[in-house]
């Protein structure tokens, strides 16, 4: 038996012996829960007032609809993490284009500076002509 169990049972006892108590008692005990229940809702205002006075905030300000402090931080704190990711996301995506184009610049250099013209890179041939010239290779130095 788990707690919410229990504590299904505890209220279905009471609230079945509640209904044999004279009048006089249920009377008494419901004015009772009125009281602890204004006091309860009078004791947590002033509990509140004295920890933001104690701090140095005028609740004055709260009342009036601005945000509290703790509110601001709990922005900051989903907020701040989030830009800090995008833009490292940002400066890693920055990085990465800088690289390609680096890489890109470096084999249109090769291709100028090498002895096979241009047009022999966009012939078909020349695919089949670098592997049979690899193979071939490979061959020699065995």
């Amino acid at each position: 038996m788990n707690e919410r169990e229990l504590a299904r049972i505890v209220r279905g006892a009471l609230d079945e012996s509640a209904g044999r108590l004279p009048y006089r008692t249920t009377h008494r005990l419901a004015a009772a829960r009125a009281a602890a229940l204004s006091r309860a809702r009078v004791e947590a205002a002033p509990r509140y007032a004295s920890r933001t006075l104690r701090a140095g905030h005028r609740p004055s300000a709260e009342l009036a609809g601005t945000p509290s402090p703790r509110l601001f931080w709990r922005i900051a704190a989903v907020i701040v993490p989030v830009v800090l990711v995008a833009a490292g996301l940002f400066g890693i995506s920055v990085l990465e284009t800088h690289q390609r184009a680096d890489d890109l610049a470096e084999l249109d250099a090769a291709m100028i500076a090498d002895d096979v013209p241009i047009s022999a890179y966009a012939d078909r041939g020349f695919g089949v002509y670098l592997r049979n010239a690899s193979w071939q290779s490979r061959e020699q130095k065995e």
